[in-house]
């Protein structure tokens, strides 16, 4: 069973790149240099694993001109700050301008109802239609009872017309017989009860039974979870990137703007910013705020919520997991869908097998019923009856055999499959254990850069540390992107080895 401690969390494909994180500390040191004043850790270096909102203190996001820096600090401020760059477009999509703050966990539950979320009543649905088509075989063992009513009237007479001889009074006589009423009323009550065909619906029960439990591998309510929660996890990551990329490239076009930095200590002079570098910057600006409006509509789609609404998500802890490689070598993925799959595909294949020489087995049924009847006058009106039914199929120019050789046929590359399935399951758990331990320490290690720069940083965001708050939306969206990764690659590997969970 896979384990997993919930301060941390997953990441998607990361570019983490060292050379960005390299520049954040060299500016924070020459700030550091010329700002003494810092303020007191928010953390101590030993902790392995910060909350990101805390590891890395917030973005300035209140403007006070063009070019200019408010104070304040909060990473909630920053996210703030996305929201409302990505509602600069008509508010008429907008219908609740004030954001709503969110967690990813919420979101979970949310997509958990099945009124809200397709996937899961699709799921629900398919469950139960296999699984009432498996009662509706078992009916097969019992008996049938039909009944038929007939009511007819002929034009013409049913019958004929006897003459009889008189012998005393020398004449004849014409005296009519009826074979059939003229008006009849039938009514039949039946009740056949199958014997030899009970080991065929035997095999048939099997079949379904396999086809159910097949339907719950595959739509059943835990793994359709699992599947919904890694598509709104990567949503959720992917939509706080965005905001963080919208931040990060708003500084850097205030600093390309600004001729000359607001720092009273150092007096620098900024060179001037290519036209080239500033047109790309601005492209980030509205490519990222694209993808904000999307991601956004797609979450409120799940929430329920109305397309327009603005959303302040709170970032979720990194994921701590502690699977180690004799966890994973331990396990035989007994749950994993394909293996389930191709098992049940084997029990089926063999039942088909059985079911075809069981051809060769003549039909036998016991049936019995009772008969209301006034169409033929010399039969009493009610009698009952009963017996036994027999037939068989004595040739038919060789279907049968043919049929057991392509379900014999059928059975071995049923089975060969499942032991193909269960090689490549494995071949694919040991590929997916390698992406996870690659992922974990991608994250460790940016997690663990994240807090010795964040650490180097001043809290007091002045006017001067324009740099450091473009360079602080760089180092976030790191970290969430090592995140990410760390979390798809946590949630592929459980969906081989514990799809359940």
């Amino acid at each position: 069973m896979l384990g997993r401690n919930d301060k941390r969390g997953h990441r998607p494909e990361v570019r983490c790149s060292i050379a960005p994180i390299a520049m954040l500390i060299s500016a924070v040191g020459i700030a550091a240099a010329q700002n003494p004043a810092v303020a007191p850790l928010q953390n101590a270096l030993g902790t392995r694993v910060t909350p990101l909102e805390k590891l890395l203190g917030g973005l300035s996001t209140s403007r006070t001109a063009r070019g200019g820096i408010g104070g304040g600090v909060g990473s909630d401020a920053s996210m703030r700050f996305a929201v409302e760059a990505s509602s600069l477009e008509d508010n008429a999509d907008r219908p609740d301008r004030i954001p709503r703050r969110i967690t990813l966990d919420q979101v979970k539950q949310q997509v958990m109802d099945p009124a809200s979320n397709p996937l899961l009543r699709l799921g629900q649905l398919s469950v139960e239609a296999a699984k009432l088509h498996r009662l509706g075989v078992e009916s097969d063992y019992f008996p049938k009872i039909s009944a038929a009513v007939t009511n007819l009237h002929f034009s013409d007479f049913l019958g004929q017309v006897l003459t009889l001889q008189r012998p005393l009074a020398g004449t004849t006589a014409q005296v009519p017989a009826a074979v059939l009423n003229k008006d009849q009323t039938v009514v039949a009550v039946t009740l056949v009860q199958p014997i030899t065909p009970i080991f065929q619906v035997y095999q048939l029960v099997k079949i379904a039974r396999a086809d159910e439990r097949i339907a719950e591998a595959k739509a059943g309510v835990p793994i359709a979870r699992n599947i919904s929660d890694t598509q709104i996890e990567e949503t959720y990551f992917k939509l706080l990137i965005a905001q963080r990329r919208m931040i990060s490239a708003d500084w850097k076009l205030r600093i390309a703007e600004t001729p000359q930095l607001y720092a009273a200590a150092s007096r620098l002079v900024r060179a001037p910013v290519r036209e080239t570098e500033l047109l790309e910057v601005k492209k980030t600006i509205v490519t990222a705020g694209a993808e904000v409006k999307e991601l956004t509509a797609s979450l409120n789609r799940v929430m329920g919520w109305p397309a327009g609404t603005q959303l302040e998500l709170i970032q979720p802890d990194p994921l701590v997991e502690n699977i180690s490689s004799a966890d994973i070598g331990s396990k035989l993925t007994p749950a994993n869908l394909e293996v389930i799959e191709a098992e049940q595909t084997a029990i089926k294949a063999r039942a088909a097998s059985t079911l075809s020489k069981l051809t060769y087995m003549p039909t036998v049924a016991a049936t019995s019923g009772f008969i209301y009847q006034n169409a033929m006058p010399l039969l009493p009106t009610n009698f009952g009856y009963g017996g036994v039914i027999v037939s068989y199929n004595i040739y038919d120019f060789g279907k049968r055999e043919r049929a057991v050789k392509e379900a014999s046929a059928q059975r071995e590359m049923a089975e060969l499959a499942v032991k193909l399935t269960k090689a490549k399951v494995a071949a694919n758990v040991k590929a997916a254990y390698s992406e996870l331990e690659r992922t974990r320490q991608l994250s460790e290690t940016t997690q663990k850069m994240g807090l010795s720069v964040t650490q180097l940083m001043t809290i007091s965001s002045t006017s001067e540390s324009i740099d450091m708050v473009a360079a602080r939306a760089n180092l976030e969206v790191e970290m969430l992107e090592a995140d990410l990764a760390h979390r798809q690659a946590y949630a592929r590997l459980k969906a081989l080895v514990d799809p359940s969970r």
